[in-house]
């Protein structure tokens, strides 16, 4: 047989096997995306279960009676509300706490010196003398 033959018979059977990979190939994808797919309705379903549960734990019922029997909570009772009619005591704070009294500060101001006055100043104003 020419060699010529050979190359036809052997692109025959190279041709003829092509499409056999390629369904092959088809057949594993398809067998994929069912998988996928039956992967995709199982989260589905976990996730509504899990809403279901959500909705459960939320409810107001439940969060009473997990509050009175694991917090041993009470409901409130009624609020009283009372009315002073005098006015409160006044208040005595430590001087430390108060404001500066103004006219006090006025009258000390002669014998310090003032905010604004700067330390270098005054420790020329100590050096100096007259």
């Amino acid at each position: 047989m020419p060699a010529w033959a050979w190359v036809a018979v052997f692109g025959l059977c190279i041709a003829a096997t092509l499409p056999v990979i390629r369904v092959s190939n088809v057949t594993e994808s398809g067998t994929e995306l069912r998988a996928l797919e039956a992967e995709r309705e199982r989260l589905n379903s976990e996730i509504r279960s899990l809403a279901a549960h959500i909705g459960q734990l939320g409810s107001l019922a439940r969060i009473q009676q997990q509050a009175e029997e694991r917090l041993n909570m009470v409901p409130a009772r009624p609020t009283i509300s009372l009315e002073v009619e005098q006015p409160p005591p006044a208040r005595t704070l430590p001087s430390r706490f108060l404001p500066p009294d103004p006219q006090a500060s006025a009258e000390n101001s002669g014998s310090s010196r003032t905010a604004g006055e700067s330390v270098w100043k005054a420790m020329f104003d100590v050096l100096i003398f007259d």
